[in-house]
């Protein structure tokens, strides 16, 4: 149903609305700098097929769309589309904020070729899912954006397209709307319509999505079943997530750090229980915390510890071997003795999200604790999707009975 053939798309970038004007009329120089939003582009995507698109903001997934509904051309290649398409991007496309709901849907339906008579058959059914019988004669600025998106997705859900397209647009519509729109979404893919959603919900686009193309800086990296795309884009955006917090942590508001400096954390990782590095790791998984730290200076009476907080600060846990079962202290008589500290976890039951380690070196006497090296966010890694079956922190054990009792029985009978 669709093919994009070498697709690109080229924007020609100007710094001021002068410089536009003066190369339209032909001053010698280039004033544009050129910005290619999507490029190199071979896509195929057959007919009944629910195809997601996802990547990170500025990854060209609103410019693919674009080109595939024809609102955008190509500036080189080819893009391809077999029937006829129903488009919702940007809430406003297609719709005069002028106009009444009424009259945005007797153009919207007259812009896809349904004659007037076509139209006023369909209206009441498009009323009815919208749910804006209220409103469907009140001009479209008086709307809120859910209700717009109501409009829009009542459009599409009663003319029937052979291609539906959405970008982004059931991250506006409240819980009850966005299921109902799910709702019809599965219908059109059990009868064999072609669909192709953008969404950053990812869950969305794992359980309904055939296959999942990533695009990352105008280029695709990978089209595939969904779990395998959709663990490779979790893994991109953590890693850019990782290497721009190294790019601060380099600035000089970078990562809170104090202390005495006698021994030093040098480096900070997480292991698998097969001893493979990671930055990603499932709910339940066997975990190693290790750091490797440098003597500096003669110490005694050193703790080492880890603090685990999810991404929005909330404190997850916080451990060493000191305040523990089996406490240990170490003392460190001589400089620039290397070693490493390892934490291991055998059942880690974070649920997914993203979060970060915090350092902790402290020297202990008589139970206080005096910071000898404290480094906060000293690393971070993601807990993934693919095995969580709960919502919250943490993972639970949980055991399930149902007891039945016909009607008008007491609990003790």
């Amino acid at each position: 149903m669709i093919e994009a053939v070498n697709a690109g798309k080229l924007y020609r970038l100007y710094d001021r609305p002068f410089h536009r004007l003066c190369e339209s009329i032909g001053l010698a120089r280039s004033w544009h700098r050129e910005f290619w939003a999507l490029r190199n582009l071979y896509l195929s995507v057959d007919q009944g097929a629910c195809f997601g698109v996802i990547g990170r903001n500025g990854a060209g997934k609103s410019t693919l769309l674009k080109l595939i509904s024809g609102v955008s051309r190509p500036s080189e290649g080819s893009v391809r589309v077999e029937g006829s398409v129903y488009s919702i991007l940007e809430l406003a496309a297609g719709f005069h904020s002028g106009f009444t709901g009424r009259e945005n849907v007797f153009m919207n339906c007259a812009l896809l070729g349904y004659s007037r008579v076509e139209t006023e058959r369909l209206l009441p059914h498009i009323v009815e899912f919208s749910e804006l019988e209220s409103f469907i004669d009140q001009p479209l600025r008086t709307y809120s954006t859910g209700m717009t998106l109501r409009l829009a997705f009542a459009v599409a859900a009663t003319v029937d397209p052979d291609v539906l397209i959405i970008d982004e647009a059931l991250a506006v519509g409240d819980e009850r709307f966005r299921g109902k729109c799910l709702r019809r979404i599965r219908d059109y893919k059990d009868a064999g319509k072609t669909i192709l959603l953008v969404s950053h919900d990812l869950s969305t686009v794992r359980h309904l999505c055939t296959h999942v193309a990533l695009l990352d800086s105008g280029r695709l990296l990978a089209a595939g079943k969904p779990d395998e795309v959709l663990d490779q884009y979790l893994e991109l955006v953590h890693k850019h997530h990782t290497e721009e917090k190294q790019a601060e942590s380099r600035g000089e508001f970078g990562r809170p750090r104090w202390g005495s400096g006698q021994v030093q954390a040098s480096t900070v990782r997480l292991k698998r229980g097969d001893g493979g590095e990671t930055t990603f790791i499932d709910t339940g998984d066997a975990v190693c915390f290790e750091l490797d730290y440098r003597v500096e200076k003669p110490a005694e009476n050193i703790v080492f510890g880890f603090q685990i907080y999810r991404s929005d600060g909330t404190y997850i846990n916080g451990s060493n071997h000191y305040w523990h079962e089996n406490p240990e202290i170490f003392h460190f008589n001589r400089a620039g003795e290397r070693g490493r500290v390892v934490c291991r976890i055998e059942d880690l039951p974070l649920l997914p999200g993203d979060y970060y380690v915090t350092v902790c070196c402290y020297i202990v006497r008589d139970g206080i604790p005096q910071a000898v090296d404290h480094w906060e966010r000293a690393m971070e890694f993601t807990v993934s999707e693919r095995t969580a079956g709960q919502h919250g922190l943490i993972a639970l054990p949980t055991q399930w009975t149902l007891s039945r009792h016909s009607a008008g029985a007491s609990w003790d009978d």
